[in-house]
């Protein structure tokens, strides 16, 4: 089996030892939901903040505010099959594997709130820092961090400074990006340097960095320690470095509002969740086959009440496929041999300089 990097801090070993209980389910994001009433689970409340009764989770979205987030991805994605029997009678082998990293530090700031919807926000995104890495046994690996003397001529130099906007909403739900096409334009080309720096700023890309945690909707207002909501999340998987597609896949994420913590910011709600796959139905009405023999879901964040945002934000994704289900063109020698994908991400708010 194949296990991420250890790379958490602190609060990922807290937050991954509550999770350790066990949970099933799977998916990715563009959009995001909150629509169901909370369930109170009883708990004991922190007593630190015992006096907060009810608390509301709402980024704050005021002009001029400036935050900067530290948002690391890693996907590993690995092919097992079968092989002839040997003597200790095993049956399957992991033949490949391609594992993929990016970092990037970008600085976020609310411009406003945006004409059509006074409860929105746009919000201008610079690009500050990027580190990135691939290997693969089936084509050449690539490394750049920018913060290390690099090729000046590396398409990801071109990113350092390129900025966009995007559409957020209190809720953390962000239903637009906008002004890719200076920094798009920037990155493209023929290489497969280009490709990756310009999958970094791609649609799907931009979604997942920044509508990644699914807040309480007003229909559920107001939680108690113990409360919990629904949110959800979108993803579409495929092979890094590839065109090879696994499919676009959706997720149910019901988060748990664990504790209220004093920290030296402030306040800060602690929440885990854990998520399962949401079936899709055809034009008919037809329930579509799960594609996945097993999936594994699970993550949480803090949040700064008082500062109304994000400090931190994890998720881990694993699922398990038949070869043969993707929806890719078929692979020859794809029969009987299950595809693992693996998805770390993780957001840290940063201090500005």
């Amino acid at each position: 089996m194949i296990y991420f990097r250890d790379h958490w801090d602190q609060w990922h070993v807290s937050v991954g030892m509550i999770l350790a209980i066990g949970l099933l389910g799977c998916s990715l994001l563009s959009r995001q939901g909150a629509d169901t009433e909370p369930t109170v689970v009883p708990t004991e409340p922190n007593k630190a903040v015992a006096q907060l009764e009810k608390i509301t989770l709402s980024l704050e979205l005021k002009s001029g505010t400036k935050t900067r987030y530290q948002a690391t991805t890693e996907t590993v994605v690995a092919t097992e099959g079968p092989e002839a029997a040997v003597e200790d009678d095993a049956s399957t082998a992991i033949f490949q594997k391609v594992s993929e990293l990016s970092e990037v530090i970008f600085t976020q700031e609310i411009l406003g709130p945006t004409p059509e919807d006074t409860n929105s926000a746009i919000a201008l995104i610079t690009i500050d820092q990027v580190r990135y890495k691939r290997v693969s046994p089936s084509q050449p690996n690539l490394a750049f961090d920018s913060r290390e003397l690099v090729d000046q001529n590396s398409p990801f130099t071109r990113l350092i400074g390129q900025t966009y906007t995007i559409e957020i909403n209190p809720l953390g739900y962000v239903p637009g990006v906008f002004n890719l096409r200076p920094v798009r334009l920037a990155v493209r080309g023929p290489t497969p340097t280009h490709a990756a720096a310009l999958d970094l700023v791609s649609p799907p890309s931009l979604f997942l960095r920044h509508g990644y945690f699914n807040l309480p909707g007003p229909d559920v207002g107001s939680l108690a320690i113990g409360d919990q909501w629904q949110g959800m999340q979108q993803y579409t998987l495929k092979m890094p470095g590839t065109n090879i597609g696994l499919g676009t896949h959706r997720f149910d994420k019901i988060y748990h509002l664990e504790s209220v913590e004093q920290r030296p910011v402030g306040p800060v709600a602690v929440s885990v969740f854990m998520g399962s796959f949401k079936p899709r139905r055809t034009p008919d009405g037809r329930l579509v086959e799960n594609p996945f023999l097993s999936c594994s879901y699970s993550g949480g964040g803090e949040f700064n009440l008082d500062a109304g945002q994000v400090e931190s934000y994890l998720e881990n994704l694993e699922v398990r496929m038949p070869l043969t289900r993707t929806e890719s063109s078929p692979i020859e020698g794809s029969e009987g041999r299950v595809i693992i994908v693996m998805r770390y991400c993780s957001v840290q708010r940063l201090d500005l300089d």
